[in-house]
């Protein structure tokens, strides 16, 4: 079995993210091989990765090319390899020793996997992992009321800082559409997975830590988050332009009545950002039809 770990890395020394990344995948009962691509790094981690884990796929980049599209010049790498699983994770994130053994005793090959994501130090869920989780009543019944969990769950969308993917899966979907440069990426891959009808398998025994607070960098997140939202919902395949004009009437609504943050949703900027979208509608309506397509898209 060949397994690809594909590491998106920006300025991955703060808090020794990329050396406790890599030792996980080191403790690993089963080894991938690590393939890290770096988007313009300028804090010492283009020399450091070479350096010190020589036996890595090193992929450096001449410009920030925003997560998902450097995580497709992995993808990329690997299926050109032979891969037949591609583990997608988070510099700042680190597996427990059997994680990948669990996942991969769960796969049916065809649905994407995740484990549990912890924070940090292990100590409670990931902040935002547990919005994933909460319509998933099942383990809340198993855990609360048997107390025993069951191998497997199937959920909502998850956060892609730690995806494991089977390669019929990639396959059938694609990569991450290069509209989102960072953020909402993993949103709109979770959007054509439904439409194509491909299952989020959760699996509770196999683990993951998240070392961020909330949202990660709070600052890119918040940075033109309201166009990010428009775009989500004008390239969500799985509703008609009705639908969409309802998600644009519920963003404006959003914006009226909680106006945060404060200089990103404010009607006038709404304004600003469906006139950018209605700029960039062709583009979109291409978008769209390629994510209904089965296929490699975006991989080129």
């Amino acid at each position: 079995m060949k397994i690809y770990t594909i590491i998106v890395t920006y300025n991955a020394m703060q808090r020794n993210w990329i050396d406790r990344c890599m030792e996980s995948l080191s403790k690993s009962t089963i080894q991938t091989i690590p393939v890290l691509i770096d988007n313009g790094s300028t804090d010492g981690t283009r020399e450091h990765i070479p350096q010190h884990y020589p036996d890595a796929v090193w992929l450096p980049q001449d410009k920030n090319l925003g997560f998902g599209q450097a995580n497709n010049v992995g993808i990329k790498y690997a299926l050109e390899h032979n891969a037949d699983y591609i583990l997608l994770l988070n510099q700042d994130a680190a597996l427990s020793p059997d994680a990948i053994e669990k996942m991969l005793s769960a796969s049916d090959g065809e649905s994407l996997l995740s484990p549990l994501h912890l924070n940090g130090d292990g100590s409670a869920l990931d902040y935002m992992f547990r919005g994933s989780i909460r319509d998933v009543s099942k383990l809340q019944d198993d855990l609360l009321v048997k107390h025993q969990l069951e191998p497997t769950y199937e959920t909502g969308e998850i956060c892609a800082a730690c995806w494991f993917m089977p390669v019929a899966l990639i396959r059938r979907i694609g990569g991450f559409n290069p509209l989102f440069f960072h953020y909402n990426e993993d949103n709109n891959y979770y959007h054509r997975m439904t439409y194509h009808q491909v299952k989020t398998i959760l699996v509770p025994h196999a683990s993951m830590f998240h070392d961020r607070s909330v949202v990660g960098n709070i600052q890119a997140f918040n940075h033109k988050q309201l166009r990010r939202e428009l775009l989500l919902a004008a390239c969500n395949i799985n509703i008609s332009i009705g639908g969409q004009c309802y998600q644009f009437i519920k963003l404006l609504a959003h914006c009226y009545k909680y106006d945060l943050p404060v200089r990103h949703y404010v009607p006038g900027r709404f304004l600003m950002e469906t006139i950018w979208l209605l700029c960039h509608w062709p583009q979109i309506r291409s978008s769209r039809q390629q994510e209904k397509n089965k296929g490699l898209n975006w991989i080129q």
